[in-house]
């Protein structure tokens, strides 16, 4: 009989233990499952609350998170609601919690008979739009006309999206090989290379994805390349650089480049030289930390410093940030961000360009970092 007890585990790194969400060990179903109990978690958790009789006790969290995968199972799986509920009750033996089973059992139950009267008793604004009090209140202050919009689009699970690789073959041409195959596409607004699948597929399924004819990308980072423009046999850095996918684009674009991509982290640097090896692109990889002054790098004619940010602005895609990130982290990557734009602007040679990239919509991560960059170097 089909349990949750893999589910339980990884949604507990996430909620107990705070690592990002990783579902590597689950099965399509379970990833489905747990990457929608992270969107609506808030909601999930109030829930549960609600038709407990009184909070369990701290040693018993992951049997809340076992009714929350519950909840979520019987609001969100596309099977019939006792199937759901049984694979929670069967979970607790795996737990190692037999004498859980009628609490489960009752309390999913009670859920489905007075599932409107628990849905009306919840007012909380945390729980009702799924996010956190202070990123609600950072919205609202950056992006008061547009704050309802940000929530629901937060909340809708984001399309998979892909980049054509120009050099290989035109984004039109990919999209009939894709139509041949059934899968439906259609070309991005943002990126004059991106495809929006209109349904999710395994990257097996790509025609030509092991050959590097096309990547996995939002259409939003693709714009990155595109905006830089860099010209044949110019030198550029690509700070930051892990995963590697915009120095993948740079490449196909302008396959002479000479390209330096930078990360601090070897283990993220190792999936850069993966993506080249896939595309069959070549490029100077170094592990260095570009917040601190870097002199044997030389100087470059452009350079993309996608920095690490509070990634508020892909929560979409990645449920869990509404979970690990903290308005005490702002301070800390403001301070890295404005060190490596300085250490960055140091390596920029006169007349370059200096493109400027982070993930966020939070305006001290983007607007307030210019405004204090522009303030202290007069030079730009």
């Amino acid at each position: 009989m089909r349990d949750f007890i893999n589910e339980v585990t990884v949604l507990s790194q996430t909620v107990l233990h705070g690592h990002a969400y990783n579902g590597q060990a689950l099965d399509p179903l379970g990833r489905f499952l747990v990457q929608t109990t992270l969107r609506h978690y808030f909601w999930l958790d109030s829930v549960v609350q609600t038709i407990l009789d009184k909070p369990l006790q701290k040693k018993h969290q992951d049997l809340k998170l076992l009714l929350i995968l519950g909840i979520s199972a019987t609001e969100f799986l596309n099977q019939p609601i006792y199937t759901s509920v049984n694979a929670a009750v069967e979970t607790t033996k795996k737990l190692k919690k037999p004498w859980a089973k009628g609490l489960v059992n009752a309390s999913l139950r009670t859920f489905q008979r007075t599932r409107q009267a628990v849905i009306n008793e919840i007012h909380s604004e945390v729980a009702l739009t799924n996010h956190p009090l202070w990123i609600l209140d950072r919205i609202q202050a950056d992006w008061p006309g547009q704050k309802a919009d940000i929530i629901v689009a937060n909340n809708d699970p984001a399309p998979m999206i892909l980049r054509v690789n120009a050099a290989k073959q035109t984004r039109d041409a990919y999209q009939s090989l894709l139509a041949a195959k059934d899968l439906i596409a259609t070309p991005c607004r943002l990126s004059r290379d991106g495809l929006i699948l209109d349904q999710a597929v395994a990257v097996s399924d790509l025609p030509g994805f092991d050959e590097g004819c096309v990547s996995v990308q939002d259409s939003g980072a693709q714009l990155a390349a595109q905006l830089l423009q860099p010209k044949p046999f110019e030198r550029v850095l690509d700070a930051c650089s892990a995963p590697g996918s915009k120095s993948c684009h740079l490449l196909e674009l302008v396959p002479t480049l000479d390209l330096v991509s930078v990360d601090i982290d070897p283990d993220r640097l190792t999936r850069v030289s993966e993506n080249f090896t896939r595309l069959g692109a070549t490029a100077d990889l170094r592990c260095l930390d570009l917040a601190r002054p870097q002199p044997e790098l030389g100087t470059f004619d452009q350079i993309l410093l996608d920095t690490p940010c509070s990634a508020s602005g892909v929560i979409r895609r990645h449920p869990d940030i509404k979970l690990l990130r903290r308005p005490e982290d702002l301070a800390t990557l403001i301070e890295t961000q404005r060190q490596l734009l300085t250490q960055c602007w140091s390596l920029l040679r006169p007349g370059g360009s200096l493109l400027y990239v982070t993930c966020s919509i939070f305006s001290e991560e983007n607007e307030d970092n210019l405004v204090w960059f522009l303030a202290n170097h007069h030079d730009v």
